[in-house]
């Protein structure tokens, strides 16, 4: 993208709704995104950072009056600088506390969707993180209003879904502008990071007032233990005016270009890949359709469900990734030229089903019940088996073709009587005979030659016989010696006939027991593999979860320490369960080849009858 577009309008009445175009943008990424959102107070210079995180000079609209610029959500794409093949997607979102516009609620909605899409979440105020600027961060302690974990569970999230949302929240990073005071405390240097603790530190007690001032510092710490904080001294001195996007960098202090520095290389190395539930991460595609999913919940006057979200999301991508697997598998196997042997076929199958099964588990996941993979596979077989229908219909033709033609020799020399003289059999029987050498000789025949060479044969049988009973020159028991001789033959050519049909349904039931075999452990493996994202996104918050429980015992909390370890002890039973899929894929995987031993039995059977 050359500049930022809005993703999502704010219109009247706080009405939010998706911009198409930019939704069409995020369609053609394929590549995983990083989302870092920015929101904050209006007119405290989040544009600003926002264009440096861009590298850029410009690009999200800055203003230059007291009224809020930004409306909605503001999205700009870039290749990441950083990381290969992944986009950097910014979003700056509308000032919040806005008096001209004087909606909490709308707030909270666009502060909840920064909070929802990102990867790492920027809140940025001025002067220090006092009283004032918690109050203004309220919104965070009434998250549990405006998102669920899992649908059903009433007005307000209970506690136990309440401490889940760390595994879903985005890392968060507190940026001060305008800082002016000396990092220090108890007569010591603190850092920015142990300035932010200190400002989030609870006071013990629960009256009502502790109560008030420990809330929003609690769910800053419950939902986002980890968190950085970057404090920005004024950009120009005391004697100078004007706003940093509006002076030349070297009219900026040198002390705040360096700060600007370090927040951007913190961010832009320290902020994941957009993933969601169990470590799916998201491409542009899927954030697009998440966002979709979003304001569409909210635009009903629901709250948006991270679960059914996910769950959503999974089956759309799922159902697309079958249909674009089978559409691989029809494109590889149009290439193959008609008729063609068994073996040819088998080859083609093979290497076409398992790039088919290949593009469908880089596009698919979370398929807990393996539907749309055993769906998938249905069809590939089906897909399969029409195309073996058509192979022998082609083979069926061409050798009928072919044998029209090697036969017309044979039907002119009839029609002329060359046969109707004495030895005339044995020259119809060398002239059928030469007839078949070149039919067999002829390429191209397909899988049906001596079923169509035993029929043609069989329909001139009559022929043959009238040509030996007209030879004089055959005794009685020389006809009858070469009337056995020929049902002999007849013989032999339908028994090939009939062993060329078993090979041909040996070896589609062989295709069969191996494309089911590729499918079993292309589905274990990436079984495996959505375990293991599973299981660092699980080590992830739980090491998150003993950092914070760390902090508070240092700060003399242990009663809210311990508290933590029920959620610790929660996430581990999560990562042992994730444990256990191993066991889990080999279950599954011997449950379905048991399914697959009974449909491939039934075919066999089937064919057979």
């Amino acid at each position: 993208m050359e500049q930022p577009l809005c993703l999502v309008r704010n219109g009247p009445k706080g009405k939010l709704s998706l911009n198409p175009k930019v939704l069409k943008v995020l369609r053609g990424i394929w590549q995983p995104v990083v989302v870092v959102a920015i929101a904050g107070r209006y007119r405290t210079g989040k544009s600003f950072l926002m264009n440096r995180l861009a590298q850029r000079r410009t690009g999200f609209p800055l203003g230059h009056t007291v009224q809020a610029h930004t409306k909605g959500i503001w999205m700009w794409c870039l290749p990441h600088p950083r990381r290969a093949d992944t986009t950097l997607v910014l979003l700056d979102t509308e000032g919040l506390g806005d008096p001209d516009k004087g909606d909490s609620r709308n707030d909270a909605w666009i502060f909840t969707l920064a909070l929802l899409l990102s990867s790492t979440l920027v809140y940025n105020s001025s002067g220090t993180i006092d009283q004032q600027a918690l109050e203004n961060l309220e919104l965070v302690s009434e998250l549990t209003d405006f998102i669920r974990m899992r649908a059903g569970t009433g007005e307000r999230a209970g506690e136990a879904e309440d401490s889940e949302f760390v595994r879903f929240f985005p890392d968060f990073v507190w940026a001060v502008r305008d800082f002016t005071l000396e990092l220090r405390a108890d007569e010591r240097p603190i850092s920015e990071d142990e300035y932010l603790e200190r400002a989030l530190m609870l006071k013990p007690g629960y009256g009502r007032q502790v109560v008030a001032y420990n809330t929003t510092r609690q769910c800053i710490r419950n939902y986002f233990p980890t968190r950085k904080c970057f404090v920005f001294p004024p950009p120009v001195g005391a004697e100078q005016r004007g706003r940093p996007e509006e002076l030349p960098e070297a009219a900026l202090q040198p002390g705040f270009l360096e700060q600007v520095e370090r927040f951007c290389q913190h961010v832009l190395a320290a902020s994941r890949p957009k993933q969601l539930q169990d470590g799916v991460e998201l491409n542009g595609r899927t954030f697009g359709t998440v966002v979709t999913s979003y304001l569409e919940t909210i635009s009903s006057g629901r709250v948006p469900c991270l679960e059914g979200t996910m769950a959503a999301l999974a089956a759309s991508e799922n159902a697309a990734a079958a249909a674009e697997a089978l559409v691989e598998y029809r494109r590889g196997m149009q290439d193959v030229v008609l008729p063609a042997e068994q073996h040819e076929l088998s080859e083609a199958h093979n290497r076409w089903l398992q790039q088919a099964l290949a593009v469908f588990h880089h596009r698919a996941f979370r398929d807990r019940d393996q539907q749309q993979q055993l769906k998938l596979m249905e069809e590939l077989q089906a897909e399969y088996g029409a195309l073996l229908q058509q192979n022998e219909e082609a083979s069926r033709t061409r050798c009928r073709e072919l044998l029209a033609v090697l036969a017309r020799p044979l039907e002119a020399n009839l029609a002329q009587g060359a046969y109707a003289q004495p030895g005339g059999y044995h020259a119809y029987q060398a002239d059928r005979q030469r007839l078949v050498d070149a039919y067999r000789e002829a390429p191209n025949k397909g899988t049906k030659a001596e079923e169509m060479l035993d029929k043609f044969l069989e329909g001139r049988k009559a022929e043959a016989e009238a040509v030996l009973k007209a030879d004089n020159a055959l005794t009685e028991v020389e006809k009858q010696l070469a009337d056995q001789k020929q049902q002999a033959e007849l013989l032999g050519q339908a028994q090939k006939a009939a062993e060329e049909q078993n090979k041909q349904l040996e070896a589609q039931l062989a295709d069969q027991e191996r494309s089911y075999q590729k499918s079993l452990r292309m589905m274990e493996d990436k079984m495996q593999a959505e375990a293991l994202k599973a299981q660092e996104e699980i080590k992830r918050a739980m090491e998150a979860k003993m950092q914070e429980q760390e902090r508070l015992l240092k700060q003399g909390f242990s009663e809210r320490a311990k508290l933590l370890e029920d959620e610790v002890a929660s996430l581990r039973k999560s990562l042992q369960t994730q444990d256990m899929v191993g066991h889990i894929c080999k279950t599954l995987q011997a449950a379905l080849k048991t399914a697959c031993d009974i449909y491939i039995a039934h075919n066999k059977n089937k064919a057979l009858k």
